[in-house]
Parts: C-alpha cells; structure tokens; sequence
C-alpha cells in the first residue's frame, strides 16, 4: 500500500490555483480512505500522462483525447468518468444543416461552405474530418502531421469558416455563412430552444441533422498502471461515493465541474472514439501537446 495518494492536476495558470482548487477532493479522498492525499501540479497533459505511467501520480482528470493516448501507450484505465444528469458519458458530434437545404448525405458536402467550432476542435473538426476520410471522402498527403487535418478541409469544402465555439458554429449556419455546421448533437437545442433563443436562431424545426458521426467520451479519472488492484479499489470507491450527498456533489461541482461519476473501462468508455481518431495524421501528439 502506498504512503500516499497523489492526484496529477494539470497546470494552466497558476499552479497554487490548481492546488487550492483541488484540495477539497484531496481531503474527500483521504477521509474515505486512510491514506494522505495531495495533489501534484504537473504542466500539461502530457506530463499527467507521463507522471501516472510511471508511478508518481495514482490518478488524473483528462480529457477523452489524452485518455486515449494514456491507453494505447501505457495501458491506463478509468477509476471513474463523468456523466450528466441522464447519466450519459459522451455526447454526439453531428453535423447540421438547413431542413430546405436539400442535402441529404456526407457526400453532398462537398464543395459547400462548412462552420467549424474551431481550429482542430473534436466535434468541429477532427471528427467530421476521420469520418469524411474513413468513407474514403478525404486523404492526406503528409501521414504524421496534424496540419494535414486542416489541409483536407480546406481541400474538401467551399469556404470554411472556423471558431466560436459551439454557438459561433450554429450561428454561422443560421445566418447562411454556412451550409452546415459540425457540432454536437444537442446543439441547436441547447441555444435555439428555449426562451432565451438569440436572435439570429432559427425555430428548432429548420435545422435537420444530415449526420451523426461518433459519441465522444468525457473526461474520465484516470489510473497509473503502477497502483495495485487494492490502492485502485480504495480510489474508485471514495471517488464513486461523491455522488451520495450534498459535500460530495459539491466537490463534484465546484471541483471537476460534472454532474456524476459512473465506473467504465477505456475500451467501453474510449474505444468506439479512438477507432475513428486513429486515422487522423499526427492526432496522438496533438491530443497530449
């Protein structure tokens, strides 16, 4: 049994932020289970990654990308994953376009003008991009450099528009700088549906979905192959215990930012993902760098 727990917390500013900001789960984990727990600033996921394949750090929160990438090369596994109030773990990228727009498949995109939510971004590019070129649509003539992603889509559409997120997306489409967006799949519902619509949205009814391409995993609590099966049990039961109460779905909250936590395994929560990433040239250095 270790002397300790360390939490590997991915730096973005200021490393006494991070720290402070996750010390209430630090102090959750060490009060279910017995061990002293402190949480470790590494610089990136990269050095997260790094720090659980080899033994400094027994657990990080990452993203599905680096997950990904921690699988595949090191064998890291989930302790737990986040989940929202339905109890999904993923979300679907999509593409959308006007229900009069009169395109019915992905191989009608070509040559249109498309709306990206930003430059290599998962749903508005890097999935709609391996999707085009699993269906043989795209291909790319440098095999190892991420740039080459961009190039396709410069290649394969009209006139991109790229960045604003999920919202700038949706708008480019409704306002006709588009004639279809890469988001997700709940998109026009979560900024067109309700009350509080913009003004530029259209009625929820003139959007079609002409795809849904992949369910995109979220951010999982990952493992060092290095703990044993009792420090990974003590882990996953006090992490899957912040779910029971109001401290617990406060640290959820205010720490990680989700709504649940739900056990999987990175084939279950990353596999399906991964298979179609994994065609994109240079993808596993751009997901970690």
């Amino acid at each position: 049994m270790a002397d300790e727990f360390v939490f590997a917390a991915t730096v973005r500013d200021d490393p006494d932020d991070v720290e402070r900001d996750y010390t209430p789960l630090a102090e959750w984990v060490e009060s279910k289970t017995g061990v002293p727990t402190r949480i470790d600033p590494v610089q990136g996921d990269s050095a997260a990654i790094s720090a659980l394949a080899t033994g400094q750090a027994h657990a990080a929160y990452l993203s599905g990308g680096p997950s990904w990438v921690g699988w595949q090369e090191y064998g890291l596994e989930p302790l737990a994953v986040e989940a929202d109030e339905a109890g999904q773990t993923y979300y679907t990228a999509a593409a959308w376009v006007h229900s009069d727009s009169g395109l019915e498949t992905v191989e009608d995109l070509e040559g249109v003008d498309s709306c990206h939510t930003g430059d290599l971004t998962g749903a508005g590019m890097l999935i709609p991009v391996a999707y085009l070129a699993q269906e043989g649509l795209v291909s790319f003539e440098e095999d190892d450099d991420v740039t080459a992603i961009r190039d396709a889509v410069e290649e394969f559409f009209g006139d991109p528009v790229v960045g604003g997120g999920y919202v700038g997306a949706l708008q480019c489409l409704s306002e006709g700088h588009g004639d279809v967006a890469f988001v997700r799949k709940s998109t026009p519902e979560d900024y067109c549906g309700g009350e509080d619509a913009e003004d530029w949205c259209l009625n929820t009814n003139e959007y079609d979905v002409l795809e849904e391409f992949a369910d995109v995993p979220s951010h999982p609590i990952m493992a060092s192959p290095e703990a044993t099966d009792v420090e990974r049990e003590l882990l996953q039961n006090a992490l899957l215990e912040l779910n029971d109460g109001a401290e617990g779905q406060e640290i959820l909250a205010d720490v990680l930012g989700v709504y649940q936590l739900q056990p999987s395994t990175s084939e279950e929560h990353l596999g399906a993902y991964g298979e179609l990433i994994e065609i994109l040239p240079g993808i596993a250095d751009h997901l970690v760098e």
